[in-house]
């Protein structure tokens, strides 16, 4: 196990190794990714001890012991009705956002899906997380794996929208709201950033609330934009955000003269 240098974090945490049992800790769902039933059911029925390995865990006072890494393992232990002991790295004098990034270190080269990123960057008060995290909630969006109406899933489309122009990403989410309602396909991750592109490029020329109206009477919805897009890239050059980017200018220059964007290459 590679353990985090405490001062790496702020001077002042320690970190040391205590025993503990099932039942002695907990789990803060705002630091930690959703529990996987599946495979805390699949672990317990094949529980070994000697693969529980060393739980990170912070301590918060004596009655709150939060497990930063391992809850799986913990889960599954508990499951599984052990009473021997867990060894645990134990970090003391943390922030809950200090919880926050040690898991993200903690979890760098292991397959933490985007949203779980996403979720434990905002806990974390990572300023691109947050700023982001305020667009969504005003404009009627969770970030969720799942996916749904009003539920978000392609978030690091959106990152990547924001890290082109947070603005532009922002009147993206706004206007692909406005136009589809709050159905999944409304933010999917080639809009998103096809979109973005496009604000990002021309900014205050395009008028949001025209494009607005002009998306909403797209036959199909959101859903026939994405199949139009994906017609195009048969025929044309570069991704589907790109052929996204191409179809919202064409439709948006219908019957303009002088306001008319440059065609999109």
């Amino acid at each position: 196990m590679t353990v985090p240098n405490p001062a790496s974090i702020r001077p002042g945490v320690t970190h040391r190794i205590v025993e503990r049992k099932v039942g002695d800790l907990s789990v803060d769902p705002k630091i930690q990714r959703g529990v996987k039933t599946a495979r805390v059911n699949r672990m317990a029925g094949d529980f070994n001890p000697d693969a529980l390995g060393v739980l990170t865990t912070s301590y918060r006072s004596s009655e709150l012991i939060h497990i930063v890494d391992g809850q799986h393992r913990y889960r599954a232990a508990e499951a599984a009705g052990y009473t021997g002991t867990l060894v645990t790295m134990q970090y003391e004098g943390l922030t809950v956002a200090e919880e926050a990034a040690l898991f993200r270190m903690l979890n760098l080269t292991e397959k933490v899906s985007a949203v779980d990123q996403f979720l434990v960057a905002c806990v974390e008060g990572r300023p691109e997380a947050v700023r982001i995290a305020k667009v969504l909630k005003a404009n009627g969006w969770s970030v969720s794996s799942a996916g749904g109406d009003h539920r978000l899933s392609a978030i690091r489309a959106l990152e990547r929208a924001d890290a082109i122009d947070p603005t532009a990403a922002a009147r993206t989410v706004n206007v692909l709201t406005a136009a589809f309602g709050h159905i999944g396909s409304a933010v999917n991750g080639s809009l998103i950033e096809g979109l973005t592109k496009v604000l990002a490029k021309h900014g205050d020329a395009v008028q949001a609330d025209d494009l607005v109206k002009r998306l909403a009477t797209f036959p199909g919805g959101a859903d026939g934009l994405l199949g139009h897009a994906r017609g195009q890239s048969v025929t044309h050059t570069g991704n589907l955000s790109q052929q996204v980017a191409r179809i919202i200018v064409g439709i948006y220059n219908q019957r303009r003269r002088t306001t008319a964007l440059p065609e999109w290459k």
